[in-house]
C-alpha cells in the first residue's frame, strides 16, 4: 500500500511537471487569464473588462510615458464581463495585483455599463454576486510562477488546442492580443450580429446595480491613496452603443459625476468613434490596430497634462 501511494505521488509530481513547463513556454495561448497570476505586483495596473483587455496595450504606455513621473510599468489586470463587475470581489484582487508601495502609480479603468450591472435574481447585498467562484476572485496568489493554486483551481478554463492555433495570447504585461481577425465584411457582421444578442440578453437578465456604483467610488479611492486614476469609455460601434445608453442612460452623468466628487477626469471616446477610425472587429471590441491608435490617444493626453481632452464631455 506504501509503494502505491509513492508510486501515485510521484505521478503526480511528474504530471505537475510537465504541465508546468508547457504552461511557462505556451500559458498564453492555453489560457487568457493565467499569466495575469505569474507576474510580479505592479505599481500601476490597467483595469477593465474584454474592451480594456484587448484595447489597451501596456507595451505603448510603458514607452510613450516613460518621461512621466508614474511608477512603471504597468500591467493590464483585465479580464472579461464575466468577471469584471465592479464591486467587492473584483476591488479585492486589484489590491492583491498592485504593490502597496506604489505612490506614483497610473491607474487606468476602461468602464462600460456593464461592468456596473447584476443579475436580476442576485442581491448584492447579500453577497451574492454572478462572479463568485471565478478568477481572479478565487484566486489568493497572483504572482507567482508557476502558479499551482490557478492550476488547482481552475484546470477547467484551459484550451490546450489553443497552443497549436495561436489565434489569441496573452502577452506577460496582460494584454490580449486577438490575431483571427475577420478577413471580409461577411464576417464582421456575424461576429457583430453575435456580440449584440449577447447583450441584448443582458438588457433582459441585469439590472444597474446600486451597491456597484457605490463600489466604483470606493475602488477609485483606495487607488489614489497609490498614485492617478483616470476613467476612460472606449469606442465601439452605434449599434453596440445604443444597447448600453438603452441599458444604463444616465451612465455618462453618473461617471462625470463621480469623477468630480474625486477630482478625477472622464473620457468618453465613443463621442469620438465617428472623428477617428477605431477599428473594431465586433464590433465590440477594438482589434490591435484600433487599440494601439486608442492607447497611444490616451498617452497623449496625459503626457500634456491635460488629463485626457475636457471637451470630449461637453
Amino acid at each position: 500500500m506504501k509503494k502505491f501511494i509513492l508510486k501515485c505521488f510521484a505521478f503526480f509530481i511528474i504530471v505537475l511537471i510537465i504541465i508546468s513547463t508547457i504552461l511557462i513556454k505556451y500559458g498564453c495561448y492555453i489560457d487568457f487569464f493565467y499569466n495575469k497570476f505569474t507576474t510580479p505586483k505592479a505599481k500601476s495596473l490597467i483595469i477593465g473588462d474584454s474592451r480594456g483587455l484587448q484595447g489597451l496595450q501596456p507595451k505603448i504606455i510603458n514607452k510613450e510615458l516613460v518621461a512621466n513621473t508614474f511608477e512603471l510599468p504597468i500591467s493590464n489586470y483585465s479580464f472579461t464581463i464575466a468577471q469584471a463587475h465592479i464591486g467587492e470581489l473584483y476591488r479585492k484582487s486589484i489590491l492583491r495585483k498592485l504593490d502597496s508601495t506604489s505612490k506614483n502609480g497610473l491607474f487606468i479603468l476602461s468602464l462600460s455599463p456593464w461592468m456596473l450591472g447584476s443579475k436580476n435574481n442576485n442581491n448584492n447585498l447579500k453577497g451574492e454576486f454572478k462572479e463568485s467562484g471565478a478568477p481572479p476572485h478565487n484566486m489568493k496568489n497572483v504572482s507567482s510562477n508557476p502558479n499551482f493554486e490557478y492550476l488547482f483551481k481552475n484546470l477547467h478554463y484551459f484550451n490546450f488546442k489553443g497552443v497549436f492555433r495561436k489565434n489569441s495570447g496573452l502577452h506577460k504585461d496582460g494584454w490580449l492580443e486577438a490575431n483571427n481577425l475577420p478577413k471580409d465584411s461577411v464576417t464582421f457582421k456575424e461576429w457583430k450580429r453575435i456580440q449584440l444578442n449577447i447583450f441584448k440578453g443582458f438588457i433582459d437578465n441585469y439590472n444597474v446595480s446600486d451597491y456597484r456604483k457605490k463600489s466604483l467610488d470606493t475602488l477609485i479611492k483606495n487607488l489614489k491613496k497609490h498614485g492617478d486614476v483616470y476613467i476612460v469609455r472606449t469606442p465601439i460601434d452605434k449599434e453596440m452603443l445604443d444597447l448600453e445608453n438603452a441599458f444604463f442612460p444616465d451612465f455618462d452623468s453618473f461617471i462625470k459625476l463621480i469623477c468630480k466628487t474625486n477630482k478625477i477626469t472622464y473620457s468618453n471616446y465613443t463621442k469620438l468613434h465617428s472623428e477617428i477610425k477605431f477599428q473594431t472587429y465586433d464590433g465590440h471590441h477594438l482589434d490591435k490596430f484600433g487599440g494601439a491608435i486608442f492607447t497611444k490617444s490616451i498617452c497623449d493626453s496625459i503626457a500634456n497634462k491635460n488629463y485626457f481632452i475636457n471637451n470630449l464631455n461637453n
